[in-house]
């Protein structure tokens, strides 16, 4: 599994999918995108197995290739993606969006080990 980075409280209350979006929609270079339902064959049978759509996947904007890409998954009261590559720099622009969502959630930001990003 991945390494990821989340957006959680420190007091253990979920995020509502409600608050999640009212910070999107009050953001910069961070949208909503559209409920995406994940499609995978098994290999052995060729069945197609999808899952529920999910909702609260967020897209963001990548100034350099001006091109918004699937960037953030709400999920069970708090979002989560995985670094970009230069997300240990501070101003790293997925780092930035992120700091003013989680202040927008009353929330902080951390690595699967527990770490906090300022």
């Amino acid at each position: 599994m991945a390494y990821e980075i989340h957006i959680r409280r420190t007091n253990d209350q979920p995020i509502s999918l409600e608050e999640w979006v009212k910070a999107v929609d009050n953001s910069e270079n961070v949208r909503l995108g559209d409920a995406v339902s994940i499609v995978v064959t098994n290999s052995t049978t060729s069945e197609q197995i999808s899952n529920p759509q999910l909702q609260g996947v967020a897209e963001l904007y990548d100034v350099g290739s001006q091109v918004w890409f699937p960037a953030f998954r709400w999920f069970e009261g708090r979002i989560t993606t995985r670094a970009s590559r230069d997300f240990d720099t501070f101003h790293s622009h997925q780092r930035s969006v992120m700091r003013a969502l989680a202040s927008q959630l009353g929330a902080q930001i951390v690595g699967d080990e527990g770490e906090s990003y300022e």
